[in-house]
């Protein structure tokens, strides 16, 4: 499949480096061999220059007519025969030409050439090799050879010249020039299909993708799984840690950038999840503890390939967090620190009866009872009549011990009423709501003046349009910055492992089409009222 990218795609990029580096390496190789074919061919045609001119100078005699209808005859035969020459030249003693051929225009008129110079002659009778001059050469060459021609005796009879044309030099230089372009063209051209064909490889390798297309998939899926609370960590076949995400390196203790590629067993030798690859079957549930001491669930999960096992994946979940949250959703834990408050008032009240009656003070022991008694029906009664849910009115008694137990007043709106089977909210999720709405409420005492009366006022009324809960306390408030994010989670200024309360407060209301609003002024207290519509309810 065909993925899209807006950038430029893995065939252009090939293509783009290919190209590149066969123009750098043909522009490179073109003129380093272009020099280099240039200085030997200059070689070439000197030697045949200069080779050209000692043969025919020792072979040429100049005496009669005769015999120079033969010298010429031998020095036509001698141009047209070697190659690289492009014009040739005789002259008398004096310097004055008496043959000139011209192999590229076939002229064979001497007087277009000048006599020679009386210094190249001298130059010429003092040396007995050729010389090279390029001053002397005719119109259009580029540099000559001369030598001198000898009788028996050694006296000068003449001198003989072989050049060569600029346009030579230029023609082979383009001749060669021509010859690198096609090889560099046969190169782009095998070099477009070669980069073609890796981009389809390397595509293929990347599932359809381009690569900054993967790149930017690759990265957003880390992110992701970054996110996550949960816990994940991989390994291959050889047991090395090949990931490990955020939540995982946090439960157990290990620094992502370290573990990687390292032995499983180094790092973390109480795991077991590399049995999975002897087993190559699932494990869920395993029940582990991490190198903190935490109690920790995992599931393991092996990887094949090919029908071949590649690894492992472990994902761990703090057994800890989700027991606290099961009991938080079920508002068991409320109900249990309700009946511990309970206990305690009782037991402390039973203490109380039992020094009176050591103490003899019989009469003012009954009276305590009978107070208590009286006091606690009265209580119970008004809870029980109001609100017709046990369970809520359990939570609320077993709070007002434990308001009693913490030096706080704790009063139900005397207009409060409750439906046994409410329409609006289930009973856990009315004891998870007022359960923490009420302990939030103790805990911002905490930080309240001591000589004030710590109240709290809780109101259920329900009706035909709707249900409206409010938990009011006169403590310190909620500081301005805190307000806008206490209902996120692990939001909260108790410390570490707080902050769940009001989440799952939110969590409910949200979830049953509730509104939550917060009322707060600091020094002077906090409200808390949730509204549940009828028409929202149906």
């Amino acid at each position: 499949m065909e993925k899209k990218t807006t950038g430029h795609t893995i065939y252009e990029q090939i293509l783009r480096v290919s190209v590149l580096g066969i123009l750098v390496t043909m522009v490179l190789a073109t003129g380093a061999g272009l020099s280099l074919d240039l200085m030997n061919a200059r070689r070439v045609r000197q030697d045949t220059l200069l080779t050209a001119v000692q043969a025919v100078s020792h072979t040429l005699t100049i005496t009669d007519e005769t015999d120079s209808r033969k010298v010429i005859a031998y020095v036509d035969r001698t141009v047209y025969g070697i190659s690289g020459i492009d014009l040739f030249a005789v002259y008398m003693e004096d310097g004055t030409p008496v043959y000139f051929c011209d192999v590229t225009g076939n002229t064979e008129d001497p007087s277009q050439l000048e006599p020679l110079d009386s210094g190249l002659m001298e130059r010429l009778v003092q040396s007995s090799d050729p010389i090279l001059d390029g001053d002397q050469a005719p119109s259009g060459a580029d540099y000559c050879a001369f030598a001198a021609v000898r009788r028996t005796d050694g006296t000068i009879k003449g001198y003989v010249m072989a050049g060569m044309y600029l346009r030579s030099i230029r023609t082979s230089a383009l001749h060669t020039l021509g010859i690198y372009l096609a090889i560099g063209l046969v190169a782009l051209g095998l070099g477009t299909f070669l980069s073609q064909r890796l981009a389809r490889h390397i595509k293929r390798d990347l599932l359809g993708y381009e690569p900054d297309a993967f790149r930017d998939l690759f990265l957003r899926r880390m992110e992701l799984l970054d996110a996550l609370d949960e816990g994940l960590l991989a390994i291959d076949k050889d047991t090395r840690i090949i990931y490990i995400n955020r939540a995982a390196s946090e439960m157990l203790s290990l620094e992502k950038n370290l573990v990687l590629g390292r032995p499983l067993s180094e790092v973390y030798p109480q795991s077991t999840i590399a049995q999975v690859i002897q087993t190559k079957q699932p494990e869920f549930s395993i029940s582990l503890r991490s190198l903190h001491r935490v109690q920790i669930l995992s599931d393991r999960m092996p990887v094949f390939r090919d029908g071949e096992i590649v690894g492992v994946v472990a994902i761990f979940r703090n057994r800890t967090e989700v027991a606290n949250l099961a009991r938080e959703l079920t508002g068991v834990q409320h109900m249990v620190e309700a009946m511990r408050a309970y206990t305690h008032e009782f037991m402390n009240k039973l203490h109380v009866i039992l020094g009176l009656l050591q103490l003899g003070e019989y009469r003012r022991a009954e009276e305590y009872v009978l107070q208590i008694t009286q006091t606690r029906a009265l209580s119970v009664a008004r809870i029980s009549q109001s609100i017709a849910e046990p369970s809520v009115a359990a939570l609320l008694i077993g709070k007002s011990c434990r308001a009693a137990e913490l030096g706080v007043r704790m009063t139900l709106d005397p207009e409060s009423n409750l439906s046994a089977d409410s329409r609006f909210l289930s009973p856990s999720s009315l004891i998870t709501i007022l359960g923490n709405l009420i302990e939030n409420a103790f805990d911002s005492f905490r930080k309240a003046p001591a000589d004030t009366l710590h109240e709290i006022d809780v109101s259920l009324r329900e009706g035909d349009q709707g249900l409206i809960l409010s938990v009011d306390d006169n403590a310190c408030g909620i500081p301005e910055e805190m307000l806008e994010h206490i209902f996120e989670r692990g939001k909260t200024t108790k410390g570490i492992g707080h902050g769940t309360g009001l989440f799952l407060v939110k969590q409910i209301v949200d979830a049953n089409g509730g509104e939550i609003r917060v009322e707060s002024t600091p020094g002077v207290g906090s409200s808390f009222i949730i509204t549940f519509r009828a028409d929202q309810a149906e």
